[in-house]
């Protein structure tokens, strides 16, 4: 499937580029992710009208249970965006991982933490990035910008 786009008026033919594998694995597990919320914000929304717990404890898992609800909603959003090429799926996923980050090596040296889960988190969001802003990668979302016009 080939895309027309203009280019200083003149006409130029590109064709979308090929997703690299690392993008689609990344996709894959963000829609799995977004799913899992989505499961958990609904079973949260249904527990909340529970008759064990009090007016504030189900008001309280109500709230938290829609967050986590729209929080797998975007996620399941972004995942599409990453498929397309959208750089600013790929900014939000950045962005996330780099907060893991930050956040896991502040947690490695609180005292009594798991230091072998906080280095698990980093190593993987470190991985995330590397897939994210490969030299393949980065083709796909710079060529897929540019057949979007």
């Amino acid at each position: 499937m080939e895309e027309t786009i203009q280019q200083r008026g003149s006409a130029v033919t590109a064709s979308p580029a090929k997703r690299p594998g690392g993008v689609t694995f990344l996709g894959v597990l963000v829609i799995i992710s977004g799913i899992l919320y989505v499961i958990s914000g609904l079973l949260g929304i249904l527990a909340s009208s529970s008759s064990d717990l009090t007016s504030n404890q189900k008001t309280t898992l109500l709230v938290i249970s829609i967050v986590i609800l729209l929080i797998g909603i975007i996620e399941i959003a972004v995942a599409r965006g990453l498929f397309r090429g959208s750089n600013g799926a790929r900014l939000i996923v950045a962005v996330l991982n780099i907060l893991t980050i930050v956040g896991a090596l502040f947690a490695a040296f609180t005292p009594g933490n798991q230091r072998g889960t906080s280095i698990g988190q980093v190593v993987i969001a470190l991985i995330v990035l590397a897939l994210l802003y490969s030299p393949r990668a980065n083709e796909f979302f710079n060529r897929s910008k540019a057949t979007t016009v």
